[in-house]
């Protein structure tokens, strides 16, 4: 039975699209934008925007496992997270899905003081409200060109270059979320943590250090893309708003759990991404 993917105009998404196919799985991806691509490597496109719940329960006919890849640390708006989760909870009930699968933060916490994680603790409760197994990713800061342009970009002062974050390879992140899509037989009951750091951690200023990445007014951004003030506001608060390591407590780690080892960002390392 096949895997749904959403978000299909996120990179992530198609990332991963890519890589169950290569797995020889039956895939099929939600979205509006990249169809030729994605149709181009085997992967069925189901086209309709996020919020379009009819052509979503429709695309999740007879699909065993929903792996939703929702707005994350760059979302436009928080509010677009849980928007997008209670969609697609409403569509996988009514279709009957088997197994959800949800890409979270470490300490999303309805409790929070960061909207971000506010809003990803909506999106974890939405999806694990669907009558199915749930597996629920938190991973750690993720690794990706985009990314760097933000960090970049966002005018960062000593307090955020200061949090501790574990960052995480998206070659990584893909084959976690694989190995469980491939492990459908041991699904449990019920709502499954999974964290998902990567192997070292550091200070946010020498993660950047690492990948050469230089900060707004100390060297000139030629070729970046800038970010805008709004979510720049919002990118600062994410960093210094909760814990990009996870915290101890009953969250499983997954890379254990999938018998997978995760590798270390390097100068090299190009997620690419947006």
């Amino acid at each position: 039975m096949p895997v749904l993917i959403t978000g299909g105009h996120r990179w992530l998404a198609r990332r991963l699209a890519a890589r169950l196919v290569a797995e020889g799985g039956e895939v099929r991806v939600y979205g509006s934008e990249g169809a030729a691509a994605l149709r181009a490597a085997g992967v069925l496109v189901a086209s309709g925007t996020p919020d379009d719940e009819g052509r979503l329960d429709a695309a999740l006919t007879d699909v065993h496992t929903l792996v939703h890849v929702g707005p994350g640390l760059l979302a436009p708006d928080p509010g677009l997270i849980r928007a997008e989760a209670e969609v697609a909870a409403r569509a996988a009930a009514s279709a009957g899905v088997r197994r959800v699968i949800t890409l979270s933060l470490p300490g999303a916490e309805a409790t929070s003081s960061d909207p971000l994680r506010r809003a990803k603790a909506t999106e974890e409760a939405a999806l694990a409200g669907v009558p199915a197994p749930t597996v629920v990713v938190r991973a750690s800061l993720l690794d990706t060109a985009g990314l760097r342009d933000a960090l970049a970009t966002a005018g960062l002062a000593d307090e955020e270059l200061d949090v501790e974050v574990a960052p995480l390879r998206t070659e990584d992140l893909v084959e976690l979320v694989v190995a469980f899509d491939r492990a459908r037989s041991r699904g449990d009951d019920g709502t499954l943590l999974v964290a998902a750091d990567g192997p070292e951690r550091l200070t946010l200023g020498a993660y950047l250090d690492r990948v050469g990445v230089r900060i707004a007014g100390r060297i000139p951004l030629l070729g970046r893309r800038v970010l805008d003030e709004q979510r720049a506001v919002r990118l600062r608060t994410a960093l210094t708003g909760g814990p990009w390591v996870a915290p101890p407590g009953p969250v499983l780690d997954g890379w254990s759990f999938a018998e997978l080892q995760p590798q270390s960002i390097t100068p090299s390392t190009r997620s690419g991404g947006r």
